[in-house]
């Protein structure tokens, strides 16, 4: 059987569309990719410049690497400039199995680690990667950067002969959003999983005749499919290097590149329909958009009262890293919809007073997506219930209309933060308890939602020095901080003291995270409101 790809799709598209473009890059003051530089101008990549690209790229590491197929590689990247996409397809292309790490991590420990575990020989980084202590463990190599004007064919390098294709081989593994005691975790993508997405169309997305602005990179599962989309789409894409945009650039961009279709993190759209609402030119651009995604994150009611007041129709979508995205709005963006096409299932299992979260309307169900194992996106086994063979997501909706979803919180000890990243708290917590346990008698870990953690504290002993005792708290919390990602760490302007016996518990006496976070609320938002 053959399967679809990315590269399938590419590959079609730089055929029978060669000059269609497949991304606009932006021309930037300087050669680094910090954030809100001046736009000087654009850049047209095609799709024949772009597979030129990705098989001269082939053709380069087949020879540096020199490395069976099917090895694995190492990829350490941002996943958010021209170059990210053409080394992730080109090691594919090749043969190899790229292993991707996000550039947010930059501790060498965690890096080393996350490598080791599968037995990787070579890594290939991005220039502002700390991985030169890397080469004790490792070959490393320097991601290349092929000109953008070079011309050069690839007709005499060598081309791979592909084997035959296996649906539950391994294409490419990426690492999760969250961590296990500041270890992320690997998540495999076969070629039946690939080409499952491919038969998952997302409406609105852009086709051949529109450019979207920003799939958010390539770095996670859902932004994956996005990036399959695209290209089975034939679309073009406004690849930016940085995922933030303040009003002025984001007018720009859909004014210069006559974007029509705008894909943002749930947080970051928040914050740009905040501005819509006091800048009209903004507010216009926004309306002139024929398709405004956004995910990643939980879509509040505020965005939503913001939204229908701007006249914007949001399409809020659900997914994870592991299955993709399986749910999308409708008119209203906070109810989900589950998608309804052949070889997709989705079950939603009623949950129990044990989750400790209620519905707001006493008569709707609890329930916990599921996604089966006969379902095309159902993730790699080893994340799938050892008992009933199926994916649990551990997310919580409330079935608000029939075959319609609001998120409502976690089953499990994970926090989703800002940016749909997840946040081990049971991890904070007990190391806060075990480092602090002259100083803390109880805590909890919340701030669903937001940039990072809020620690929330009862003390040993009553103080009125509270500023010295979050100083202390925050000290030994360092220790927690070395490792897993930014937005799992403690800071010490980020913990809530509290008096004993504030924090709401469960019958059973257990901490209840979700009263803690609803008693909390005002406190916590009060940390983040200057961000």
């Amino acid at each position: 059987m053959s399967y679809v790809s990315h590269y399938t799709f590419i590959e079609l598209n730089a055929t029978c569309f060669p000059q269609r473009l497949a991304f606009k890059l932006p021309q930037l003051e300087s050669d680094d990719t910090s954030p809100h530089q001046k736009i000087l101008g654009w850049t047209d990549i095609t799709y024949e410049k772009f597979l030129g690209d990705i098989n001269w790229c082939a053709g380069y590491w087949l020879r540096k690497l020199q490395c069976p197929r099917g090895s694995l590689v190492g990829l350490w990247m941002s996943g958010l400039v021209y170059r990210d996409f053409v080394h992730l397809f080109g090691l594919i292309k090749a043969g190899f199995v790229p292993q991707l790490l996000n550039l947010k991590v930059h501790s060498i420990e965690i890096a080393t680690e996350y490598f080791r575990r599968s037995n990787i020989t070579h890594i290939i980084y991005a220039s502002n990667a700390p991985a030169a202590q890397l080469g004790n463990d490792f070959q490393i190599h320097e991601i290349i950067d092929r000109k953008l004007d070079q011309s050069d064919k690839i007709a005499d390098l060598h081309e791979p002969v592909l084997r035959k294709e296996n649906g539950d081989d391994v294409v490419l593994i990426f690492n999760s959003s969250g961590s296990t005691s500041g270890k992320p975790k690997l998540i495999p993508y076969t070629r039946k999983w690939i080409d499952g997405h491919a038969r998952k169309p997302i409406p609105g997305l852009p086709n051949g005749t529109e450019i979207g602005i920003g799939i958010n990179g390539i770095i996670h599962g859902s932004q994956f499919a996005f990036s399959l989309q695209q290209f089975q789409n034939g679309a073009c894409v406004v690849l930016m290097p940085w995922l933030e945009f303040t009003g002025p650039e984001l007018i720009q961009i859909i004014t210069e590149c006559k974007a029509n279709v705008l894909s943002q993190l749930t947080p970051i759209f928040s914050k740009t329909l905040r501005e819509a609402m006091v800048n009209s030119e903004l507010r216009a651009a926004l309306k002139s958009l024929s398709f405004v995604g956004c995910g990643g994150s939980v879509f509040g009611d505020n965005e939503r009262l913001w939204a229908m007041e701007l006249g914007i129709l949001v399409k809020n979508i659900y997914g994870t890293t592991e299955m993709g995205v399986t749910m999308l709005s409708g008119r209203d963006p906070i109810i989900l919809h589950p998608f309804k096409l052949p070889g997709f299932v989705y079950e939603f299992i009623d949950q129990d007073a044990e989750a400790e979260i209620k519905t707001k309307n006493a008569n709707n169900r609890l329930v916990e997506a599921i996604v089966p194992s006969s379902s095309l996106d159902c993730p790699y086994p080893t994340f799938r219930d050892p008992i009933d063979g199926h994916f649990h997501t551990r997310d919580l909706f409330e079935e608000v209309e029939p075959n319609g979803f609001t998120y409502r919180g976690r089953l499990d000890d994970m926090i989703k933060m800002s940016k749909g990243q997840k946040c081990s708290t049971l991890f904070i917590e007990s190391q806060v308890l075990l480092t602090c346990k002259d100083l803390v008698s109880a805590c909890v870990v919340v701030g669903s939602g937001k940039p990072s953690p809020v620690l929330l504290v009862e003390p040993l002993e009553e103080t009125t020095d509270t500023v010295l005792l979050k100083e202390m708290i925050g000290k030994k919390a360092e220790l927690i901080n070395k490792d897993g990602f930014p937005h799992e760490r403690v800071r010490s302007s980020d913990i809530l003291i509290v008096p004993s016996g504030t924090i709401p518990r469960t019958p059973k006496g257990n901490i209840n995270r979700n009263a803690a976070e609803r008693l909390f609320q005002q406190e916590i938002d009060a940390f983040f409101d200057e961000e």
